[in-house]
């Protein structure tokens, strides 16, 4: 299997109230083609002619160098994609610094309507996440700052497609290759299509469930399936110890297992490109300090809920 390292670069709306049906726009695509030693079989790059937006926003031709004179003779989107894809070969999992290059590049091939080659579920290596996890340092640092932290040459310019590419399979070569399988990360673009298809998948750091899509918001809370907890390290139903709750953007609860102690689960529901809905829900371990703050943090929810309907009650009775 091979490690196809991508790297983006798009163009949007100058300003906010022009933006149309896709917010950004691909205009290169990078990316190192990487064997399982992650040695370099290969490189890819390729600006793209937008046909969205035409005229370049200042502070992505600022941040890039990018020019519509560089873009104004290049290739359009479906017919580089199509090379791109051709390019990656048969056996093959994707690499990206974060979550958002995978994101826009299907959003992109939904825009040209170009048919995607990836199902559900599709995986991919999170380089930024696994970073995190080794360094034990959470706060998403940026590309140039994890480089630097490698002592890697800075040979390439930065936000360019095959140079970021090229930075992101050279932090690859420094991280454990143990985790790339190990902290594997879930594509959301990618959903079963019904609910019996829905799978639960341990990610190393959690459990993470992705349903199917639903018209609203309350189909989806409803579901039986999200509601699951199961232990991340025997995969056990347990029972719950804080019933779920609604947290303002998320369900929280607590559950327990006999043998392996507490755990804690969140559903968060998400809208579509399509208006419709899903569900992502993770289970992580947690230890007495971080209940305790669960506890605490229902209780201030239902004290302020509390406090707001005697306002209002004392509003009404004026």
């Amino acid at each position: 299997m091979n490690y196809i390292v991508l790297d983006l670069e798009w163009n949007q709306a100058q300003h906010v109230s022009e933006t149309k049906d896709i917010q950004f726009e691909i205009i290169e695509i990078g990316a190192v083609k990487l064997d399982e030693n992650l040695s370099e079989i290969d490189k890819f790059s390729s600006v793209i002619k937008p046909t969205v937006y035409k005229k370049m926003n200042s502070i992505v031709t600022e941040i890039t160098g990018i020019t519509e004179e560089i873009l104004s003779g290049e290739k359009i989107f479906p017919e580089v994609i199509e090379e791109f894809i051709k390019w990656c070969g048969e056996d093959y999992i994707l690499c990206t610094f974060g979550s958002q290059d995978l994101y826009e590049l299907q959003m992109n091939m939904i825009y040209h309507n170009c048919e995607i080659p990836w199902s559900y579920p599709l995986k991919y290596i999170d380089v930024q996440r696994i970073f995190g996890i080794e360094s034990k340092d959470y706060e998403h640092r940026s590309l140039e700052m994890v480089s630097l932290y490698y002592g890697i040459e800075q040979d390439n310019n930065y936000h360019r497609g095959l140079g970021d590419a090229i930075y992101t399979a050279e932090i690859m070569k420094r991280l454990d290759s143990n985790h790339f399988e190990e902290y594997i990360s879930l594509d959301y673009v990618n959903l079963p299509e019904v609910e019996r298809k829905a799978k639960e998948f341990n990610l190393g750091t959690h459990l993470e469930y992705i349903s199917n899509e639903l018209v609203s918001k309350d189909e989806v809370a409803s579901l039986a399936s999200m509601r699951i907890t199961k232990c991340p390290v025997c995969m056990k139903k347990c029972r719950k110890k804080i019933k779920w709750f609604s947290d303002t953007t998320k369900y929280v609860c607590v559950a327990i297992c006999d043998e392996h102690g507490y755990m804690e689960g969140t559903i968060n529901i998400k809208k579509r490109y399509n208006g419709n809905y899903f569900g992502v829900r993770k289970v992580f371990m947690i230890n007495d300090e971080q209940y305790e703050k669960v506890i605490a943090r229902k209780n201030l929810l239902r004290e302020k809920r509390r406090n707001k309907r005697i306002k209002g009650r004392q509003e009404n009775s004026i």
